[in-house]
């Protein structure tokens, strides 16, 4: 290596500090390995006192492999090369940098025509060369030295690494052959010193003989990775590859990478480098917390580790005692220094390590730090304290050597501490500590004089007392007290068990008396005919303080203060109160007359709601076992089928089937809320066949909406012929005429529209049963056709939805009102103790009790629990990106919409969501709001690029739409592809809807443009096996029913549902507002048909956040 090369490794300035240090090196070593490498070793002095260990080596033929020195510049090998590593270099260079030799005179030249002569020719062109580099310094900055430019240093860096890694990979490939695996072993140093540094770690290397220290840790983990050849001396160099290691030196080599892994990460985080220790030996690694206790457990089964023996738990210590003028020298023999791990700590000494718990010493260490070495000072009166507080946590792991007992005569007897609790008064506690020390007492208002006392003992027992009540006096001990309620329960449920904890506990009678015992309570029913007679009996409890007992259970309160003062802890014991008020509405009054009626409904809740109840006696008679057995197993009801549906009939339909039976013996109603496409229609059908052979008589009602009524006569007409069916339809003179043959009739179905018609005709009219299919339709309870399905007279009532919450729970008391008019609370009372407290609170008390009083009148079966066989269906979400010029418009209209959002009042409910329409509206297609729109419509392009797709496949297709006008372009499209197809909207007269479902399911057709909300419900098409919903809506649930068109019963093929949504609008907000609202119906019915609530204006406005312009 010349000095050229050296001046390229260094770099100019670098390399012209290293000529000055040359004269520096001292104790120049070099050793030469198997391989050729040669190893200079030496110290280079700096530019004060320090010496700097300086290595380099260096290949047979001279070029440059690694360098280290211990000078902050260089950390051992981790920076760049210093002037150190320079001047070693420059120091083994054979040759000075410029040789002098004699020169051979110099002839007399010839002039030669047209040759310039001298040295005017070389200064003019020196001139010119500073000129072109001062132009390169302006264009690339100062980064060329002299007559050649020199790369970055970390150009350099990354050209070594590659360089070195290439040669090792040759001497890897030639060294490594017939290598043995497992020989190469690792030896653990520990550095300790006693200045309070880090612990150290170094390596030592062998094969089994001769060890060498390991020079730096980082770059064997490095030449591991690399698997690269390392020579250590004559005898040791090998391929450093995993398995070359033993399975030891492997555990310690894992530890050192995680460890290196965590430096870089915490590097890399901060920005900053790691922090060298000044003056750490060679070779030699920090260790955290974490890689200590994992070294000591790795060496714990040898007793031994790092060159210090190990041993578990404290050393024999000795705690000596010295009098001194005015007071005493303290001091712990033998000398020990400690560690902390991380979850370990340690005490050590030159040869010896104890290994800690972190719980045990925690107390322990400090007391040792101080007192360990040269020991301290304490005056006679510290010395007391020292005996109080100090000398208890030493305790019996430590000997004391006091000959002349300057110590052991000031400790004090441990007290026995005593708590003694009073209440002068109803609301009032006072409290105070005494301390027994043998014969003698310490207490507020006595203290033996000259008597040793145990300072600490008595300081924990006040602090105790005052972490629940206030200091009323200023004596030691002091007394406590309080006359604050909130105060006194904390104390009563927390204060005294934690008092009972810390010494003996001694209760006045008047403190005693502060808390009542707890009513012992049993509740007796029976039924009696249609009602239940419920007696409750409170034993003792004055009857008198039962509605305010009822006020202080539903504020949730820990402790009720009755009328006389004393408090009553309401725990578990009481609950079952709470149930009578809050579920079945029994106040305090009915509860204080011991004796209540309720109707025969109330069965079902007040079975759930006393089972299983701790501290009460609940007595029931047969009659209402029977009824608790019924709902409990409805399915091994002895009520079996119809003959003639019996095979018909799926197992999960039969189970509805007896169901209905059930509630029908008792006369209670019920929702059927089956999933969509489970068959709600047949089960009903079964049950009002199975009534009429039982001798059941009079007509019952169906009510539907309008697209269903025909459904319902032919599926009546299909399973259950025998019974006579009447249509109600047509003009007004024709529905009076087809009243009169209703009582002749077993069924009657009409919609909801022709019953608030036709109210005066059903005045008269008594039927069996009134049965709302789609019954979602009276959710709004103000509305006059909630007000219709009420009026009509019969003997027990049923409902039918798929959905029975689309919105809010307040849709759920609606149709609880018509099965059971007063079975639910009255509506504002049901807002405020169940929807806004499940809604925006999420109490899972009142999910409870709602579930209590509603659980048994519900049946929820879905698809995946029950049908097996259906195909699966898959949902699939396409997103669209607007064309140019659409978005152009969407993104002024949002501009537009935002304005008028802000401006708008919280009741301007039509206006805001006709802003929020007109965004929806472009997205599907611009020309809903622009009938001269010469653009495109992206999602118009893509829905007819999928639909022509499919029906090339084969399929048949159900694409929905909100607008009825985008069915309409949409039509236009189809045709222009020649695609065949029928529309179906909420103007689609009956008889020609029913005749266009017969037609496409018998394959007429490919596709079938549907109105949303005219075909969502009540449709059986399974002859289509792709649904697509060309605009989001904001209810889930109505999507969610149009998608059940297809995937129903007698479905055979994989249902594919597309969501077609405009990226970055108004439609990805609102199938998020989906997603986010889905968990409101599992509440009640325990699926997810959530939809999106009301929203305020300011709410609506976050629809449009990241539309920006």
């Amino acid at each position: 290596m010349d000095r050229e090369e050296i001046r390229y490794l260094l770099g100019s300035t670098i390399y012209v500090r290293a000529k000055a240090y040359e004269n520096r090196v001292q104790d120049l070593e070099c050793e030469t390995a198997e391989n050729g490498v040669r190893h200079l070793s030496a110290d280079v002095r700096g530019s004060g006192r320090n010496l700097y260990r300086t290595q380099a080596w260096l290949r047979q033929n001279g070029s440059f492999v690694s360098a280290s020195c211990t000078c902050s510049f260089n950390e051992n090998g981790e920076g760049p090369c210093c002037k150190h590593i320079g001047a070693l270099l420059l120091h083994e260079v054979d040759e000075p940098e410029e040789k002098t030799e004699s020169k051979p005179e110099k002839k007399a030249l010839l002039d030669i025509p047209g040759v310039q002569r001298g040295t005017e020719f070389a200064k003019e062109a020196a001139a010119r060369k500073d000129s072109y580099v001062s132009g390169l310094e302006m264009l690339f900055g100062r980064k060329w030295r002299g007559d050649e430019p020199v790369s970055d240093v970390r150009a350099q860096e990354l050209l070594r690494a590659y360089q070195e890694d290439a040669l090792a990979e040759v001497e890897s490939l030639t060294a490594s052959d017939g290598q043995q695996r497992g020989f190469a072993e690792l030896e653990p140093e520990l550095i300790l010193d006693y200045s309070g540094q880090p612990p150290l770690l170094r390596l030592r290397i062998s094969d089994g003989g001769r060890q060498y220290v390991v020079k730096s840790i980082p770059e064997l983990l490095t030449a591991i990775e690399k698997e690269r050849s390392v020579s250590y001396g004559k005898t040791l160099a090998f391929v450093h590859r995993w398995d070359a290691f033993t399975s030891e030196a492997q555990k310690i080599l894992t530890l050192l990478r995680r460890q290196q892994d965590t430096v870089k990460s915490v590097e890399a985080a901060t920005g900053r480098p790691t922090r060298s220790i000044a003056n750490a030996p060679a070779g030699s690694v920090p260790l955290s917390g974490e890689l200590l206790d994992e070294l000591v457990a790795l060496y714990e089964p040898r007793g031994e580790v790092g060159g210090y023996a190990l041993r578990k738990g404290l050393p024999a210590l000795t705690l000596r005692v010295e009098k001194k003028r005015g007071g005493v020298h303290i001091v712990v023999e033998p000398s020990l220094y400690t560690l902390q791990g991380l979850d370990y700590s340690y005490l050590y000494n030159e040869d010896t390590i104890w290994k800690l718990e972190r719980a045990e010493a925690a107390r322990l260490l400090p007391a040792l730090n101080a007192l360990c070495g040269s020991g301290l000072f304490f005056t006679s009166k510290d010395a007391v304290s020292f005996c109080s507080f100090v000398l208890p946590e030493l305790g019996r792991k430590i000997t004391i050597d006091d000959p002349d007992r300057l110590l052991l005569n000031q400790i004090p007897l441990e007290p026995v501490v005593q708590f003694y609790l009073d209440a002068p008064h109803m609301g009032s506690v006072r409290a105070h500590p005494e301390f027994l020390y043998g014969e003698d007492r310490v207490t507020p208002f006595a203290a033996p004089t000259d008597l040793l006392r145990d300072a600490r003992a008595e300081r924990r027992a006040g602090r105790l007392l005052q972490t629940y009540l206030t200091q009323q006096t200023d004596t030691s001990p002091a007394e406590y007290g309080t006359d604050d309620e909130d105060t006194l329960v904390t104390f009563l449920e927390e204060g005294v068990p934690a008092l009972l904890a810390e010494g003996e506990v001694y209760l006045s009678d008047a403190f005693r008396d502060l808390q009542a015992a707890p009513p012992k309570i049993s509740v007796g029913v029976s039924v009696q005919g249609s009602v239940l007679d419920l007696e409750v009996d409170t034993g003792e409890f004055p009857v008198s303080e039962l509605k305010a007992l009822l006020k202080s259970l539903h504020q949730k309160k820990r402790y009720h203060r009755l009328r006389d003062g004393r408090l009553l802890r309401l725990d578990d014991s009481l609950e079952v109160l709470d149930e009578l008020n809050e579920t079945l509405e029994l106040s305090g009054a009915k509860l204080g007359q011991n004796h209540a009626q309720l109707p025969l409904y109330r069965a079902p809740s007040l079975d759930w709601a006393l089972s299983g109840q701790t501290g009460v006696r609940f007595n029931r008679d047969d009659a209402f076992r029977r009824i608790s057995r019924s709902f409990h197993a409805v399915k091994d009801s002895e009520y079996a089928p119809p003959v003639s549906l019996q095979k018909t009939l799926r197992k999960y339909q039969r189970d509805g089937y007896r169901w209905l039976r059930t509630l029908d013996g008792y006369g209670m109603g019920g929702i059927l809320a089956d999933d969509m496409g489970l068959g709600k229609t047949v089960q009903v059908l079964s049950y009002l066949l199975a009534m009429k052979q039982n001798g059941q008589t009079l007509p019952s009602l169906i009510v539907c909406p309008a697209s269903l009524v025909l459904n319902w006569a032919e599926e009546c007409q299909k399973f259950t012929p025998e019974l006579s069916c009447v249509v109600v339809d047509g003009d007004v003179a024709h529905r009076a005429e087809l009243a009169e043959s209703w009582p002749a009739a077993d069924l009657v179905v009409t919609s909801y529209d022709l019953l608030r018609r036709d109210e005066a005709l059903y005045e008269g009219q008594e039927f069996y049963a009134c049965i709302l299919d789609e019954a979602q339709a009276i959710k709004n309870h103000t509305t006059q056709k909630y007000k219709a399905v009420c009026k009509v007279r019969s003997r027990v009532r049923f409902a039918l939805t798929g959905t029975p919450v689309e919105n809010r729970l307040g849709e759920l008391w609606s149709i609880f009102s018509f099965l059971m008019p007063g079975y639910l609370p009255p509506y504002k009372s049901f807002c405020s103790r169940f929807e806004k407290p499940i809604v925006q609170e999420e109490d899972q008390t009142a999910v409870r009790r709602l579930n209590q009083l509603t659980g048994p009148f519900i049946l929820r079966r879905m698809k995946s629990d029950v049908l097996k066989e259906l195909p699966p269906k898959t949902e699939n979400v396409y997103r669209i990106e607007l064309e140019e010029e659409q978005r152009k418009l969407y993104l002024a209209a949002v501009v537009d919409a935002r304005e008028k959002l802000q401006a708008a009042k919280p009741e301007d409910k039509m206006a805001v969501f006709a802003v929020l329409m007109r965004l929806r509206e472009i997205c599907c297609d611009p020309r809903l709001i622009a009938d001269n729109w010469e653009g495109g419509s992206a999602k118009l392009d893509a829905c007819a690029e999928l639909v022509s797709s499919a029906v090339e496949g084969g399929h048949r297709i159900l694409l929905f739409s909100q607008f009825t006008s985008m069915l309409e372009l949409l039509a236009k499209r189809l045709d222009a592809e020649g695609i065949s197809h029928f529309t179906l909207q909420g103007s689609t007269p009956k008889p020609v809807r029913a005749e266009l479902v017969r037609r496409f399911n018998g394959g007429e057709v490919s596709v079938f443009l549907i109105s949303l909300r005219a075909g969502g419900t009540g449709l059986n098409l399974t002859a289509a096996d792709i649904v697509i919903h060309y605009d989001p809506w904001w209810n889930v649930a109505a999507q969610n029913q149009a998608t059940d068109r297809a995937y129903r019963i007698g479905q055979q093929n994989p249902v594919q549902v597309y969501k077609l949504i405009a990226q970055d609008t108004i439609e990805e907000k609102i199938v998020e507002l989906q997603q986010a609202k889905q968990s409101l119906a599992d509440t009640v019915t325990g699926t997810a048909d959530g939809a999106i609530l009301s929203m305020r204006p300011d709410e609506l406005l976050q629809l449009l956040e990241g539309s920006e312009p």
